[in-house]
């Protein structure tokens, strides 16, 4: 008898404790889909992946820092005192007094997955050289304390794009094997017709506004030590890319011979100036992707 209500007892407490388990899974779920349903649309995946850098050219500069605030789509503060500047990456907005609701979107995620968290800070290898910019903002690529990589993040959800600069070329091949994914899937930005992937000929239409642009080379040209890409026979008002002549050296370190342009495919980014027509300005190999 006493053998029997214990195995009774032992059952009753198999199938409460299973119950139990039930309800908390079933809870679970529940604020699983409540934290997709509140994060960004572009956010979503059913989760965001592991999106991981490249730092191997660059320098472990702060190996341990809180995020303690986002102040927007691309600048953090760490240890409630310093204020960090995503580099290598672009947040299109609106204007000053409205940025939109890109710069919104961006901040949410920044938000959403590096509030409180440890992060890492790597920085060029030189000292000194591409670390703080004008506003005294410090200048980092950062990562996660569990590897994920907040300037990948932003570019894989469609939120940013990417923009170097001659003093901060580094992991610019890594963010365009990103982005590239990110227009394949039309990710954020990548599925408004305002910030598509530009042609020449489109070009003449967004003076002073940071773009992409991609043709093909009709020929190359030295003159007054500058040297001339051009997308068409009229290169007098079609649109034209222009870098300066003591530049060369640094492409060809890079691979990139500029003679060698002609009938390729490629893919440049920057300002687009008015000069003869619209102009970009190259300062730095990496703001050239050969596509084909």
């Amino acid at each position: 008898m006493v053998r029997m209500a214990f195995k009774q007892s032992l059952l009753a407490f198999c199938v409460a404790l299973m119950a139990f388990f039930g309800a908390f899974s079933a809870t679970a779920q529940e604020a699983a889909e409540d934290t997709a349903q509140s994060a960004p649309k572009e956010a979503q995946g059913p989760m965001l992946p592991m999106i991981r850098g490249d730092f191997r050219d660059m320098r472990l500069a702060v190996a341990k820092a809180k995020v303690t605030d986002v102040i927007d789509g691309v600048t953090i503060e760490v240890d409630g005192k310093h204020k960090v500047r995503l580099v290598g990456v672009w947040v299109p907005w609106d204007s000053p007094e409205d940025p939109g609701d890109n710069v919104k979107k961006a901040q949410t995620l920044l938000k959403k997955f590096a509030m409180g968290r440890m992060v890492r800070l790597y920085q060029p290898r030189k000292e000194g050289v591409g670390t703080q910019n004008r506003l005294g903002q410090i200048l980092a690529q950062v990562e996660r304390d569990d590897g994920l990589w907040l300037q990948g993040a932003l570019i894989y959800s469609g939120l940013a794009t990417v923009m170097t600069s001659p003093s901060n070329p580094e992991s610019a091949s890594r963010m365009y094997q990103v982005e590239a994914d990110a227009r394949k899937r039309k990710a954020g930005l990548w599925d408004d017709a305002r910030w598509a992937v530009l042609t020449p000929e489109k070009a003449t239409d967004f003076v002073n506004e940071y773009r992409i642009v991609e043709g093909r080379v009709f020929s190359t040209a030295m003159k007054n030590n500058v040297f001339y890409i051009n997308f068409s026979r009229d290169w007098r008002t079609d649109f034209t890319v222009t870098i300066s002549s003591d530049k060369r050296l640094t492409f060809a370190r890079e691979g990139i011979n500029l003679m060698g342009l002609n009938g390729k495919t490629i893919r440049v980014r920057g300002w687009v100036r008015n000069f003869n027509g619209p102009m970009i300005e190259i300062t730095h190999p990496e703001q050239i992707e050969v596509v084909k």
